[in-house]
């Protein structure tokens, strides 16, 4: 009996240090609002020494969740509307493509240290039935705006700012709360959520988990 206690005792620890609670943010932002982005292999903003001038990466990749519609059913995905160029979008739109849709935060430090593989893995099967897509939530008053943070930290993805309904559609469609980031979602070709995934992950194992779909 104590041998299962403490298998589940380090499961529910490992779990924790792979994810962040988004009650607990707010304690931990203040000091640390880019304390994590360092490990993410990213691109900052520079100084030019004769001009003084600031060098951004634009945000053309950004997008701004417009409308959420609740599951039909069981393990389907709700449907997420935004403006893509120009263009109405939606997660209906990509029926017929596998989707990873990864649920972040920018202050994050698990959400943040997978963003680069995440872009790897996106770069990789773009010629696939595939598309990848993160949802900034659970945004806190003293953390980086998502368009400021993706000056710093672009991505090769498309990134949606999400909101509290996106977050609750995507747990009544799973019968499961979503408290914490990085939580990420396969949905298949049919629209259906096949996986759902809490904590960070490595590239090797969320292509596994990838190509079981695209198959």
């Amino acid at each position: 009996m104590k041998k299962y206690i403490l298998s589940f005792t380090f499961l529910f620890l490992l779990l924790i240090a792979a994810s962040c609670n988004k009650d607990t943010a707010d304690k931990e932002v203040s000091d640390n609002k880019y304390k994590n982005s360092k490990e993410s292999k990213t691109v900052e903003n520079k100084t030019t020494p004769t001009d003084n001038t600031v060098k951004t990466v634009s945000n053309s990749n950004l997008f701004t969740v417009e409308t959420v519609v609740k599951s039909a059913g069981k393990k389907v995905s709700p449907n997420i509307t935004w403006t893509e160029d120009g263009k109405k979008a939606s997660l209906n739109d990509l029926k017929g493509k596998v989707v990873l849709l990864n649920f972040w935060a920018t202050w994050c430090g698990p959400c943040i240290k997978e963003m680069p593989d995440l872009s790897s893995i996106s770069e990789e099967l773009k010629s696939k039935d595939f598309r990848m897509i993160g949802m900034n939530v659970f945004q806190q008053e003293k953390s980086a705006k998502v368009s400021d943070f993706l000056k710093s930290n672009p991505v090769k993805y498309t990134i949606l700012d999400g909101n509290q309904e996106v977050v609750n559609a995507f747990g009544e469609a799973t019968g499961e709360d979503i408290e914490a980031v990085p939580t990420t979602f396969i949905i298949d070709k049919n629209g259906k959520i096949a996986e759902t995934i809490i904590g960070s992950r490595k590239k090797d194992d969320f292509l596994k988990i990838i190509n079981k779909y695209l198959n």
